[in-house]
């Protein structure tokens, strides 16, 4: 690779990795700290580092050690490259390529990553302008720059997985597969998603066949005298981690036994944040026993509206699509059959028409929304894309008997 001046030829190829990629570039020669080198695309200000050269620093640590490329994150969503610079087994020198972040960050996650490490005021506004300032590289491209970079500066030949792998097994606390295997050979653990493979199994057969009752009487007699230690810290925090993973397996069961996807994530999603806001044990192991039951309830209703393929394709697309346009073309489209027939099979199967159909849909969600929100009635209709106010009322009380306003008040009134 190198001739008669390697650390020249090393700070050409990163020059030119750093204009081709408009990625910051910082090189560390492992025998010659002086002779460090850093190409900068317009690094914005780090909250922490006011020489960039430290944060580089920090990244480089543990990169002599390395056998190839890997992708180092930071707790606080920074991603870099790292690259050892190999000549004779010997490592040479460090490189570090990035930082970059995988996405822009929206309000929420900025606000929910910032809480985490309680940062105040004035330290919140120099994150948030720090990372709306990165630039955006997912993680299939930092991979595919890791194995570029690899090729022009060691002439090794990777795969983007070998980088992967190399990322995943990078900063993994030492003897951690032996400690696992050991805690697998020792450990026992009584909980209701510790009980066996057997028992785990039997239980989301029951979810997703719909037996609520023989699910309900399965839980009442599972046991929760040692919860397995998936926190070395905090029970509070095992119990929930548990609880989460039952959540999230009792989900799929579900979307097997036939529930909507669209309404299985979301449920799960819904119930794995209850699980996290709540700090009493017993009531993070109530929330997922009823998470499940929950699931095995609506797997059950689902199960006794049994209908065709294509009416199940049409139905799942109405109710992921409630709040948009439902054209009976797309229908006809997604269902694979013509629209004469697909209107002849939905009424016969349903005992509605399809647009019947779809005006109830919307129905029973105005009704969700007239009961758990304080929006108007004229902006629930215009949501569900009612024509106006006065056909959002026509069309509820068709369905329902009453106006939306009777309905609402008869809610708060009980």
């Amino acid at each position: 690779m190198y001739t008669e001046n390697p650390l020249h030829d090393l700070s050409y190829l990163c020059k030119q990795i750093h204009e081709s990629l408009q990625l910051p570039v910082y090189c560390l020669p492992v025998e010659n700290v002086q002779a460090e080198a850093f190409w900068s695309v317009r690094l914005p200000p780090h909250p922490f580092f006011s020489d960039p050269a430290h944060l580089f620093r920090s990244v480089v640590s543990q990169g002599p050690n390395l056998n190839g490329p890997i992708i180092h994150e930071t707790n606080f969503m920074e991603q870099f490259i790292v690259l050892p610079v190999r000549q004779n087994c010997h490592c040479q020198a460090v490189i570090v390529i990035g930082p970059a972040i995988r996405q822009k960050l929206n309000a929420e996650i900025c606000s929910n990553l910032l809480n985490d490490y309680g940062f105040l005021n004035p330290e919140r506004i120099r994150w948030i302008n720090y990372w709306n300032n990165l630039p955006v590289v997912n993680r299939l491209r930092m991979l595919h720059i890791g194995v570029l970079a690899n090729w022009a500066i060691n002439q090794e030949a990777l795969e983007i997985t070998d980088v992967f792998q190399s990322s995943l097994q990078y900063g993994s606390p030492h003897r951690q597969k032996e400690k696992v295997e050991l805690a697998l050979a020792h450990r026992r653990e009584f909980s209701i998603f510790h009980g066996g493979i057997e028992g785990a199994n039997h239980m989301l057969a029951l979810i997703r066949t719909g037996n609520k009752t023989e699910l309900m009487k399965r839980l009442a007699g599972a046991t929760y005298g040692e919860t397995g230690g998936l926190s070395k810290r905090s029970h509070l925090r095992s119990v929930k981690n548990l609880a989460i993973c039952g959540v999230a397996i009792s989900m799929r069961a579900a979307i097997e036994g036939g529930l909507y996807e669209e309404l299985s994530y979301t449920l799960c999603d819904m119930q794995i944040q209850h699980i996290e806001e709540l700090n009493e044990v017993k009531m993070v192991e109530a929330a997922a026993i009823q998470a499940m039951l929950d699931f095995a309830d609506r797997v059950d209703q689902h199960r006794k509206d049994n209908v065709s393929k294509p009416i199940y394709v049409c139905k799942e697309y109405i109710y992921r699509h409630l709040f948009g346009e439902i054209s009976p073309q797309k229908l006809s489209e997604l269902s694979g059959l013509t629209s004469e027939y697909l209107s002849q099979l939905f009424k016969k199967e349903t005992g509605l028409t399809l647009m019947n159909y779809v005006q109830r849909e919307r129905i029973e969600e105005a009704k969700k929304l007239l009961a758990h929100s304080n929006e108007t009635i004229s902006a629930i209709g215009t949501r569900l894309t009612f024509y106006d106010q006065s056909h959002f009322i026509k069309v509820f009380k068709k369905h329902t008997g009453i106006t939306p306003k009777q309905y609402r008040n008869r809610i708060q009134s009980n």
